[in-house]
């Protein structure tokens, strides 16, 4: 489920005769002229038709229907997504982040009637200026400096946890769970769309890195109560997955959010449509509470913090509506097609900055942790 980056032609699809094509050959018009994998396989004819001329309809969010997923669609302004589109094909081309000095890159969405989307590009080293260039085609470059620095992990429960919402054996996201050693937030359920098995889930570095299969997950509810055990961690996308136990289910939820359920997911275009229009990102974590902030950037790469590389980053808000033991939480957003039914999930939060130069939550979107590893919200 992949938005793969080629192409910049997309307003191009209104000279072509889509309502007499049949799917396959209309799904390769698609993809000739830049639409990426993702929306080719749900948009249809008709999406492409009910869309202006100077428009384009995309896939913004995937909601659960049954033992599926179903598109959200609509329509944006062409020069605009082929801005982004483009944007996106030059950060891949870019390839700076294996040289030294060079701490990450990100692309930044264009605004609607407004600044056109740019690289961002962060380094720990004046000389390291030198390595990146000024454009990529059409897209700028900006370069700014910081200084890493590292988290260190809480391994004190905080406050009273008595506000967990555990309704019955039914546990919902943004609630207090530790490791055998740390602790972290919960996240909403994650399906697995190829049995529909359910699991709880949280940050990867909540269980220490690597070699976290079978290790207990607690829930923080006054005592510790065991309510899974690791079947998986990703330490790449900072992911651990939990084989429910004891009878407990995990929850499509957000405590103490209303509405609280989660009905699906953001595509990368639906964060980067999000972010053009201003649309600010939420959140609920265990030690800041619930916070607000904006989108920054999308298609975020890092190899600076930790010991692995990790692709597919959002980064939103600021610094101060992040702290050790919000880790494990997820960031939403009301559904835009029917925002008092429930939200969709943007991604995970994994860490904030609190160095020169940076001010931002950022960790990895849900959409990319769909495309390498399958699970959904």
């Amino acid at each position: 489920m992949g938005e793969d980056d080629t192409g910049n032609r997309i307003s191009a699809v209104h000279g072509e005769p889509v309502g007499t094509m049949g799917r396959r050959r209309f799904v390769d018009t698609l993809l000739s002229l830049g639409f990426g994998a993702l929306s080719a396989s749900l948009l249809t004819a008709e999406d492409v038709r009910a869309s202006g001329r100077d428009e384009v309809p995309i896939v913004y969010g995937l909601v659960r229907d049954g033992g599926g997923v179903r598109p959200r669609r609509k329509t944006v302004p062409a020069d605009w997504y082929e801005d982004f589109r483009s944007a996106l094909a030059a950060h891949r081309t870019l390839e700076v982040i294996s040289r030294e000095g060079v701490a990450s890159s990100a692309v930044a969405p264009g605004e609607y009637g407004g600044s056109n989307a740019s690289i961002r590009v962060e380094v720990t080293a004046e000389e390291a200026r030198g390595a990146v260039p000024e454009r990529v085609e059409d897209t700028p470059v900006e370069v700014r400096k910081v200084s890493p620095g590292g988290s260190r992990p809480d391994r004190d429960p905080p406050g009273d946890p008595s506000d967990s919402a555990v309704v019955g054996e039914g546990v919902p996201g943004s609630v207090r769970i530790a490791s055998d050693e740390l602790y972290g937030t919960l996240a909403p359920a994650m399906r697995d769309p190829a049995d529909g098995s359910l699991y709880f889930a949280t940050a990867n570095h909540v269980f220490g890195g690597t070699d976290n299969e079978g290790k207990s997950l607690y829930l923080l509810d006054g005592d510790r109560t065991e309510i899974g055990s690791v079947r998986a961690g990703y330490p790449k996308s900072d992911l651990v997955c939990a084989r429910p136990t004891s009878g407990y289910r995990p929850l499509h939820r957000i405590r103490e959010e209303s509405p609280g359920r989660v009905l699906g997911q953001f595509t990368k275009a639906g964060l980067a449509d999000l972010k053009a229009a201003g649309e600010p990102l939420e959140k609920i974590g265990v030690k800041t509470g619930h916070t607000k902030g904006e989108i920054q950037a999308v298609d975020g790469f890092t190899c600076a913090y930790g010991a692995v590389c990790k692709h597919g980053q959002l980064k939103w808000g600021r610094e101060s509506g992040f702290a050790d033991g919000d880790s494990g939480s997820v960031n939403y957003h009301p559904d835009p097609d029917d925002p008092d039914a429930g939200v969709l999930v943007g991604g995970f939060n994994n860490a904030r900055t609190w160095w020169p130069g940076e001010n931002y939550v950022w960790g990895t979107a849900a959409h990319h942790i769909t495309e390498k590893h399958g699970f959904t919200f």
